[in-house]
């Protein structure tokens, strides 16, 4: 019964023998599934149904499947645009992004159930802050607590509805961090934490299934231990948010809590209050896991009462029958209309190609920029190229633009009347920002399309000619949007 505490990845698509016999020996309450287990939906489907036969009922299987940049089954569901379309989205008719989120929650919830999954570990209700923070970006619905829990509470809703538990992260909120935890352990000082923890603190009301836990130092709640290993960060979350249902860290291979002592981090985390604790990646490691916890428990009567109680929380996700399924899935026409309602303006005139004459389109080799992303494909922004083709004359360049590339841009640039540059995360770039304003110094007309995150709109020079416009994404969904809105079919 102890290796329930435990949540644990496994490496393949397949269950090879290797991988039973592991399994079998640590008995795990969850697996978590990743890219690296993907391949096709049904091949997923028949993974699942293996897991299910090799460890039995109280097996929950969890995936993140948030939408926008954190998918991780890329085909045969549905895409959604991600939180913070829906957080634009919301700036412009809440009613109707309350309506949607609802649906995304339905259907991702009905697609997931159909495949056997038990809880999305979704959705994040960090908030962003500052154009320095890293991490979160358009993982996150917006800087609006309120707004963010609203919209939480629709998604989370509307998965329960149907069959799948839905997970609340990253507690206390980690979007003011300018260090990832997936890179090393941030710190967030106590000033303005009140407002982050608001989106936790209805959770419980919400009827949120899990609360996900981060590693971070949060010297409001614990100025010392990270909130990993910290009773009175765990204790602050059950008690004085009220949260009574499952807690769970986040994985604890990652760079937050490596510079710790392993069996201290498994007993720490344990120690502290959380029901489930996460190991993704390493069979070893796992292992050591659950040696650390029988250890543990078998210490003092305390400790195993304490492990009766998670086991209890852990009993309450089992899997939800469904008493509403929808009538007709249309998973595709939700996430458009999300990601058009999204597509927002943010600075200049409006972003509408004139089609006079043709423009140049300027594309970036877009990369994966942080390990919760899978690795992007190369492709990714085919369909946007597809859609404006007729117009635009077509330049690829890297992330990082060299200078012969950025001369080879403004070359091309002189004998076109627009030109439309895309750009990922260029604030965080000085050869990126360099294309940037040697274009604008040259341009008379320059539309600027962010991909992903709005907060690069610092970066941009300022000119009244410069259009910036962006759908907080650069999946197949946001691309259609951006087409729509610059081929003036949406406004």
């Amino acid at each position: 019964m102890i290796g329930r505490r435990l949540w644990i990845g496994i490496p393949d698509p397949e269950i090879s023998p290797e991988t039973s016999r592991h399994l079998e020996q640590i008995d795990p309450g969850g697996v978590i599934l990743f890219g690296r287990n993907v391949t096709s939906r049904a091949r997923l489907a028949d993974l699942v149904t293996q897991l299910r036969e090799l460890l039995g009922s109280h097996l929950r299987i969890c995936i993140d499947q948030e939408g926008g940049r954190v998918v991780r089954i890329p085909e045969g569901i549905t895409i959604f645009p991600g939180n913070l379309s829906l957080g634009a989205a919301a700036c412009n008719d809440r009613s109707r992004a309350l309506e949607l989120a609802r649906l995304q929650g339905q259907i991702s919830g009905q697609e997931l159930h159909q495949i056997g999954i038990d809880v999305n570990l979704a959705p994040c209700v960090d908030l962003i802050e500052c154009s320095e923070s890293r991490g979160i970006g358009s993982r996150s619905f917006g800087s609006d607590a309120a707004l963010a829990l609203a919209l939480a509470t629709e998604i989370g809703r509307g998965h329960r509805q149907q069959g799948v538990h839905d997970c609340w992260k990253h507690y206390p909120g980690i979007g003011p961090v300018q260090l990832d935890p997936h890179h090393g352990l941030p710190r967030l000082d106590s000033q303005g934490s009140e407002t982050h923890l608001l989106p936790f603190a209805g959770a419980s009301a919400a009827g949120a299934s899990m609360v996900m836990t981060t590693h971070v130092i949060a010297e409001r709640l614990d100025p010392v231990d990270p909130v990993t290993t910290s009773a009175a960060a765990v204790s602050y979350l059950r008690e004085d948010l009220g949260y009574r249902g499952v807690v769970i860290t986040d994985c604890l291979e990652m760079g937050g809590v490596a510079g710790f002592d392993f069996e201290q981090v498994i007993r720490g985390a344990a120690e502290a209050g959380h029901d489930a604790l996460l190991v993704s990646h390493t069979s070893a490691r796992q292992l050591e896991a659950l040696r650390v916890l029988e250890r543990l428990i078998e210490e003092d009567q305390d400790r195993q009462a304490q492990h009766q109680q998670s086991l209890t929380r852990l009993d309450s996700l089992s899997r939800i029958p469904v008493k509403d399924p929808i009538a007709t899935p249309h998973g595709e026409s939700v996430a458009l209309e999300i990601a058009r309602c999204g597509t927002t303006l943010l600075a200049g005139p409006a972003a509408t190609l004139s089609r006079s004459t043709k423009g140049l389109l300027v594309l970036p080799q877009l990369h994966t920029t942080s390990p919760v992303e899978d690795p992007l494909q190369g492709v990714e922004l085919n369909l946007l190229a597809e859609e404006l083709a007729d117009g635009v004359e077509t330049l690829s360049i890297d992330s990082e633009p060299s200078r012969q590339q950025i001369e080879r841009v403004l070359t091309t640039a002189r004998g076109v009347a627009e030109t439309i540059l895309v750009l990922k995360g260029f604030r965080h770039s000085s050869s990126a920002r360099a294309l940037v304003e040697a274009v604008a110094a040259q341009q008379d007309r320059l539309i600027i399309v962010l991909l992903e995150d709005p907060r690069d709109l610092v970066a941009v020079p300022a000119g009244a000619a410069i259009s910036v416009i962006t759908a907080h994404g650069y999946r197949p969904v946001h691309q259609q949007a951006i087409a729509d809105a610059l081929l003036g079919r949406i406004t």
